[in-house]
């Protein structure tokens, strides 16, 4: 399962380099808060490969991160799990921690990565995208390895993220508010997804 959507960005410091100085490495965020989010349910999306675990994608975005006329804007960071498989019984991201693993197992999330189709190679797994004010830094890495735990405190979800990304930088973020799921498991494409009531 693959979407495309625009890529985010972070805020950061950048220092000025003197000539005799070697240059700075660029800080992006190491722990960001994902201010909202929504998850999207697919169902039993692999079921042809055997796997009946259902399976969700979650977005989670930072900072100035707004959706104006169907496109991402703003700067910040944007979290986007693709494949987290869920027990078969559940519709909702249910509480507990998710490891990434290539599994398919319930509680577990793909890792990020280059998937070769043909002569071309898609992103698939999990990634954190930043856009940053100064785009020559607008950067996506992969989530290579790691965990997030779920809760649920007075309705709303509390999602604390523990990552290693492909550049071997680690990411902690958290997220604790309303996650709005929408259904995406019966819509063909280009029809509309409805969401789904706690």
């Amino acid at each position: 399962m693959k979407k495309f959507l625009v890529l985010p960005i972070v805020f950061l410091l950048l220092a000025a380099c003197k000539p005799d100085e070697p240059s700075i490495k660029y800080g992006y965020e190491e722990n960001p808060h994902y201010s909202w989010g929504y998850a999207e349910y697919y169902g039993p999306y692999y079921e042809e490969y055997k796997n009946e675990n259902n399976v969700l994608a979650l977005s989670l975005f930072s900072d100035s991160l707004k959706v104006i006329e169907g496109s991402l804007s703003g700067i910040g960071q944007y979290l986007y799990i693709e494949d987290i498989f869920i027990p078969k019984d559940s519709v909702l991201l249910p509480v507990g921690k998710y490891s990434s693993s290539s599994s398919g197992a319930a509680f577990t999330f793909y890792p990020g990565e280059k998937f070769p189709i043909d002569e071309m190679k898609i992103d698939v797994g999990a990634f954190l995208y930043y856009i940053e004010k100064n785009k020559t830094y607008t950067a996506q890495k992969q989530v290579s390895r790691g965990s997030f735990t779920v809760k649920i405190i007075n309705s709303k979800y509390k999602i604390d993220c523990d990552f290693v990304l492909s550049d071997s930088s680690k990411v902690t973020g958290s997220f604790t508010e309303t996650l709005p799921h929408y259904d995406s498991s019966t819509h063909p494409k280009g029809t509309a997804r409805h969401k789904i009531k706690f």
